[in-house]
């Protein structure tokens, strides 16, 4: 059902269809409380708002991302993976050394990488920079390792009550943890929470800005046909200045890309190219 919306006792149930470009399908999205950030589900993959909001500015702002060299930090779905085919990804463990892995995961800590300097193209993280301490210097580490024209694309959620962001959490010298609010914690991928050091606010890209050294976008979108409404859902983009660089599609072999834009008019060329193989093999044979 398209567009139905109805109030039953204090929550709101949301219910539309749509096509989701996390699984790049038609669906229905669905929600059962009106905190649509985490609630508002795709009935296929079961993605929420930001994955979807990401996956769509990935699409429709970067042509091509999929053969980019991507870098995902800290990710708990494939939603990029499945696509990406020179993807990478990395956890914080914070007993493995850095560039080291576990269970065939690569342990990273984004505010000192081991990547070479310009060696990546996008570099994605979604919902981590609230949970690190020094969120100044893992911005400026992820900016070093993009290439001339990459770009960091990532969510993490701004307050619009606050006019300046509030520092939660912050390291003592002797590695302690002093907590500045009552703590706070979301969960992680690789555990049980993740500790929130920073409130973002209003001045979020301006600090963004002024710790990259580049400017900073900030996109907003509102649109059910593609189950993006919720609260905290901005999709921020810092680009390094250059030339993008992006491998051409004909040095890409045995890989088919499906998007909705072009899936019937791939499946009929596909269709017509494998009549004409049949015919030439009959031919073939019959010569």
């Amino acid at each position: 059902m398209l567009g139905v919306e109805q109030v039953v006792g204090v929550e709101q149930v949301v219910e539309n269809s749509g096509f989701c470009p996390c699984c790049r399908s038609e669906t229905v999205f669905r929600a059962d409380t009106a905190w649509l950030r985490d609630h508002y589900l795709c009935s296929r993959c079961g993605s929420i708002p930001r994955h979807r909001h990401l996956q769509t500015v990935l699409d429709l702002r970067f042509p091509h991302w999929e053969h980019q060299i991507v870098h995902e930090s800290s990710p708990h779905l494939d939603f990029i993976a499945r696509y990406a085919v020179r993807y990478s990804a990395s956890q914080y463990f914070d007993d493995v050394p850095r560039g080291r892995f576990r269970g065939g995961v690569r342990s990273e800590n984004i505010e000192d990488l081991t990547f070479d300097d310009e060696s990546i193209d996008l570099f994605i993280t979604q919902d981590v920079l609230e949970h690190v301490f020094h969120p100044e210097i893992a911005i400026a580490e992820i900016h070093r390792v993009l290439r001339p024209g990459g770009a960091h694309v990532f969510t993490a959620p701004k307050h619009k009550d606050l006019l300046t962001t509030v520092q939660r959490a912050r390291l003592r010298d002797d590695g302690s943890v002093e907590h500045l609010l009552e703590p706070e914690y979301h969960g992680n991928p690789i555990g049980d929470r993740s500790l929130v050091t920073y409130d973002y606010g209003y001045d979020f890209e301006q600090l963004l800005s002024a710790w990259s050294g580049v400017s900073v976008e900030a996109v907003h979108t509102l649109d059910r046909g593609r189950g993006l409404d919720a609260e905290y859902n901005e999709v921020f983009i810092i680009a390094k200045p250059g030339p993008r660089s992006i491998l051409p599609v004909r040095e890409i072999t045995d890989l088919v890309v499906s998007r909705a834009v072009t899936a019937k008019s791939d499946a009929r060329r596909l269709a017509g190219r494998a009549r004409r193989s049949a015919r030439r093999r009959i031919h073939d044979r019959r010569s």
